[in-house]
């Protein structure tokens, strides 16, 4: 047993992610940037964010049905930007689209692509966030043909990054339904001093 899966069994602190949401877009960091690019950017991490990951293993040791701290995957995906040399916007996109990929299965892919529609999407937010998060409640402030809006509250342990990496994540979702270009705004954030993180999805 590895010593990440030591410290997520015995980890009671509320504030993690499911490894499932994050180890098909470290796979693919790997393809598109090579396992020197890997080892380089789990050197960049502090000593306690390293003690999780194995920069030897594939998806550095991460297993997708255990939980990592917030801390620890932000500050993963933090240094893996800085290796790639990419703007936050861009990489971001392309690590939740490829996590996301991982994570859906074929029949899923056919019931976003087929069955349901943006609003629906929408509208399970709040469920859609507990599969992947063991604290936090999002709430659906409205929703129209359009857009919707969604807060994120209760929230401790909160991170920038995770913060980041779960509004692309619904963004991807709408675009998962045969929407064109979703755009989205980061409208408070926690990050920013905000008691809660809104975010808007408008198609």
């Amino acid at each position: 047993m590895n010593v990440s899966m030591v410290l997520a069994e015995s980890s009671p602190v509320l504030g993690n992610v499911r490894g499932s949401a994050i180890v098909g877009g470290i796979e693919y960091f790997t393809k598109t940037y090579g396992r020197v690019a890997v080892h380089e950017a789990i050197a960049r991490l502090s000593p306690s964010s390293r003690a999780w990951v194995d920069p030897n293993a594939p998806r550095c040791g991460l297993l997708g049905t255990r939980n990592y701290p917030y801390a620890v995957v932000g500050e993963l995906v933090r240094a893996m930007q800085e290796v790639a040399r990419a703007s936050e916007e861009v990489f971001i996109r392309e690590l939740v689209a490829a996590g996301m990929e991982s994570a859906l299965s074929t029949v899923h892919r056919f019931v976003l692509r087929y069955l349901v529609n943006a609003r629906e999407i929408a509208a399970r937010a709040p469920s859609t966030w507990s599969l992947f998060h063991d604290c936090g409640r999002v709430t659906v402030l409205s929703i129209t043909d359009h857009e919707y809006v969604a807060e994120t509250s209760d929230w401790p342990n909160h991170d920038a990054t995770i913060c980041r990496l779960s509004m692309e994540a619904r963004r991807y979702l709408i675009e998962r339904t045969g929407v064109r270009g979703p755009q989205l705004f980061r409208e408070r954030c926690r990050a920013w001093g905000d008691e809660a993180c809104v975010s808007r999805v408008r198609w």
